[in-house]
């Protein structure tokens, strides 16, 4: 029998040895609004208020002592049993993110005092980003079969129903604010866990898209309060965000490759190949395609047969944008729109033949060129050749004297769309001409 007592008794002094007193301390220093913080974690059941902390020197740092026993937790700070909690950024260095939630992790090995962070930072308040107050607000009108709208994103590791949104006057216009670091984020309206969830339009003036995900965009720079959105629509109810219809135009009639049906491809179909087709119903080689689009700025341009190829558009013409080394055409699209023909490549429409006279004509080969352009005359003598881009910036020009060829080496020009044109005192003869690389 005292062998069993002692046997029970080195097991309490091995179970008591294992546990160590850890203290936790955050700065509440850039907080308001906000009447006790406490700790809560993996080690109390995520219980609320349960392990309230103090301050007692009023310095607005606040602490709370418990043992725990050696292992690893997750753990945030909250207040007034959960009536706010931190929102940590998914991938910060004092963070672990497990079933959408994104909390503090703690290993512990021995007694400890934790560093001072400043509240939703990894970091003292000093050297941590700047933290602001966002409210985001969305109107229900019109929705139904829901109980509780809620906010998810990039900042909570799309939890579910871990940011609720409240309606305290009934109103149907239902708003949470949640503090954010600056930086960029995406996000989403959804209801009751994801029970439903908004669907945004691609290439909506709110939105981005990424691998095939659409979502609201915020940039944080400052406390802010968003304006009142309709679900799943980048305006407030009632105001028009379309979708337009949009009619995209192509003459393919100066193209030198083999192709069987022009597309669409842009950031509202998230270039996803041949699913946008244009047709040429008329034969006429300018091909079509209707689509119905939001308001805002869209990015595309053609290509043909899934990807097979595309145009290569000129960084700096007037109806393209630039951007992470990309250059497509943009639209910013307010209204229905008729958009005008435009040749393979270009701003502008293909140029056809300008024969003041038919005394003479030219070639140009290959075409498309790749490396050298050859241009050989006919009838036309003592003239001068020059290729201009589609913006009509002069590229390379030369004068011909009793000679009937010339090549210029354009190996180093971008692919695209040129003008080659021939001028004398009796005519100006004019053609176009692809650059492939």
């Amino acid at each position: 029998m005292f062998k069993k007592l002692l046997s029970l008794s080195a097991l309490f002094y091995a179970i008591t040895a294992s546990a160590f007193n850890v203290t936790f301390r955050v700065d509440m220093s850039q907080q308001t609004d906000f009447t006790t913080p406490e700790v809560n974690g993996s080690f109390n059941n995520w219980c609320g208020n349960c392990f309230q902390m103090t301050d007692a020197d009023g310095d607005n740092i606040w602490e709370a002592t418990t043992d725990l026993a050696a292992g690893t937790y997750e753990f945030k700070y909250s207040a007034d049993n959960w009536g706010s909690q931190e929102t940590l950024l998914q991938g910060s260095a004092c963070t672990v993110t497990n079933f959408g939630f994104t909390n503090r992790t703690l290993a512990v090995t021995a007694d400890a005092v934790l560093p001072v962070v400043c509240w939703s930072s990894c970091t003292d308040c000093a050297s941590s980003p700047n933290i602001y107050t966002v409210e985001f607000q969305v109107d229900m009108n019109g929705v139904s079969g829901f109980t509780t709208p809620e906010v998810n994103g990039t900042f909570n590791g799309w939890c579910g129903n871990c940011t609720a949104m409240f309606d305290p006057d009934g109103d149907n216009v239902w708003s949470v604010s949640v503090s954010l670091q600056e930086g960029t984020y995406e996000y989403k309206f959804s209801h009751d866990n994801w029970g439903g969830q908004e669907t945004l339009a691609a290439g909506s003036p709110c939105t981005v898209t990424m691998d095939q995900f659409t979502n609201r965009t915020i940039v944080v720079d400052g406390n802010m309060t968003l304006e009142p959105v309709c679900w799943g629509s980048c305006a407030a109810c009632g105001q028009s965000t379309g979708p337009y219809n949009v009619t995209f135009a192509v003459d393919m009639s100066q193209v030198g490759f083999t192709y069987t049906a022009p597309e669409v491809n842009g950031s509202f179909n998230n270039w996803c190949g041949n699913c946008a087709p244009m047709s040429d119903a008329d034969g006429d080689n300018i091909w079509t395609l209707t689509i119905a689009l939001p308001v805002g700025v869209h990015s595309y341009k053609f290509s043909y047969d899934n990807w097979a190829g595309q145009e290569e558009l000129i960084p700096g013409s007037p109806c393209t944008l630039t951007e992470s080394g990309f250059t497509n055409r943009t639209i910013d699209l307010t209204d229905t729109a008729v958009l005008p023909n435009v040749c393979w490549g270009s701003c502008e429409a293909c140029i056809v033949n300008v024969e003041e006279t038919v005394q003479g004509s030219f070639l140009v080969y290959p075409n498309p060129a790749q490396d050298v352009m050859t241009i050989s005359l006919d009838g036309v003598t003592d003239a001068e050749v020059s290729i201009h881009d589609m913006t009509g910036r002069l590229i390379l020009v030369s004068t011909l004297n009793n000679t009937r060829m010339t090549q210029f080496n354009v190996s180093e020009l971008p692919a695209g769309t040129y003008v080659v044109s021939i001028r004398n005192e009796h005519e100006l003869l004019r053609r176009a001409v692809q650059l492939v690389k």
